[in-house]
């Protein structure tokens, strides 16, 4: 290996569903996902042997793959792949594959994930937060192997090919939202374009051809500057991909009343995206309360299919979050899919989101202050050692 090659950086934030959660998984309809401030951060060198190595330093879990001069499958992974690498290894698939459509001699390298989205419980165990870990991973790992390759990737490149391989991983499910969210920063309203009809779908498709036909559209939302948000966590870690099945059954066996739920959530995204930008744009007219009733009827829609789907969405500690968050003058809503995770609470300057933290600890919740991540500049990425994206 070549011991002596410089290490590089790069990070990536983490994602919160503002609203629109389940509806965006139906073409056309909005999610509005807000990139944060806390994130993942990996470490890559260059190797001078024809090997790539991953490893997850939280986990000490590792993987070794040989490069390949196949097009089709540039690197072959030794033996099995670890389950908390998985969508790292996807995902360099598919960004060295574009490299080798494009004729760029493969090179070695080894990338190192250097922390995770998660937190200690009350009692010390490590939890997931629902921030978009595998999301962020995608996107991170699609960098990696590009730069590796000396091939600079738009934020827009960087998304196409990191949702092809997350969609993959995931059994193809999702939106795309929260890798929208790695890729690009800022807030954004999301919408499927259109759908793949399968993993092998997409694995079939040559990488260019992903980067020609992305099906996620997405439009910047510009926030107001005194906007807080406030992660609550549930106390538990949710099954995002069981619960979305359960929602999916649901669509199927009464696909009116579906409509119905989802026409609902939609609305609240978009609602809730005009107010910020409203208020983004003249900061003498900001509409706060109406903002958080929007945020407020949000958590109830998402409420109303749980209940009539007979799936644990908005369970009791989201309930108790989102009240305490009302009580203490600000909105809360699940942000994901529910059944455990975080809560997202808004508050708007500084002594509300105090008042807001105040009365989730005051509740023995567990909270943290996180920011929006700036959006990322829509040109090449510089292929330097910096962290880029990083706030």
């Amino acid at each position: 290996m070549n011991a002596g090659a410089a290490a590089r950086t790069l990070w990536a934030p983490g994602k919160v569903f503002l609203a629109g959660e389940y509806a965006v998984l139906d073409r056309g309809r909005p999610a509005l996902v807000a990139a944060v401030d806390r994130g993942l951060k990996l470490s890559w060198r260059a190797l001078g042997e024809p090997l790539v190595v991953l490893r997850h330093a939280p986990s000490g879990e590792s993987l070794t793959g040989d490069l390949s001069t196949e097009v089709s499958a540039p690197v072959v992974w030794r033996g099995g792949v670890p389950g908390g690498l998985r969508f790292a290894a996807r995902a360099v698939s598919v960004s060295l594959r574009l490299c080798a459509e494009e004729g760029r001699a493969p090179r070695g390298l080894a990338a190192t994930f250097e922390d995770d989205l998660s937190a200690p419980d009350a009692a010390g165990t490590s939890r997931k937060l629902g921030l978009g870990g595998s999301a962020a991973a995608s996107v991170l790992s699609v960098r990696a192997a590009a730069h590796s390759q000396g091939r600079a990737l738009t934020p827009f490149e960087v998304l196409a090919l990191a949702l092809a391989a997350h969609w993959v991983e995931q059994g193809g499910s999702g939106s795309g939202g929260d890798v929208a969210a790695a890729s690009l920063g800022g807030v954004s309203l999301v919408r499927v374009r259109h759908l793949w009809r399968s993993p092998e779908q997409v694995l079939a498709l040559p990488a260019k051809g992903l980067l020609a036909d992305g099906p996620l559209e997405v439009q910047p939302v510009p926030v107001p500057a005194d906007l807080r948000l406030v992660l609550a966590f549930s106390g538990v870690s949710a099954d995002t991909r069981a619960l979305v099945r359960e929602v999916r059954a649901f669509t199927e066996a009464r696909p009116a009343r579906w409509r119905e739920h989802a026409e609902k959530i939609a609305r609240r995204a978009e609602q809730l995206a005009a107010l910020l930008e409203d208020s983004a744009r003249d900061p003498g007219w900001a509409p706060r309360e109406a903002t958080l009733e929007v945020l407020r009827r949000a958590a109830a829609a998402m409420a109303a299919l749980g209940e009539e789907a007979g799936v644990p969405i908005v369970t009791p500690a989201l309930q108790q979050i989102c009240a305490v968050a009302s009580s203490a003058g600000g909105a809360a809503k699940p942000s994901g899919a529910g059944g455990g995770d975080c809560a997202v609470a808004l508050a708007f300057g500084e002594a509300a989101a105090a008042r807001l933290e105040a009365g989730l600890a005051d509740a023995a919740v567990n909270c943290f202050r996180v920011g929006v991540a700036p959006r990322l500049e829509p040109g090449p990425e510089p292929l330097g050692p910096s962290a880029s994206g990083a706030p």
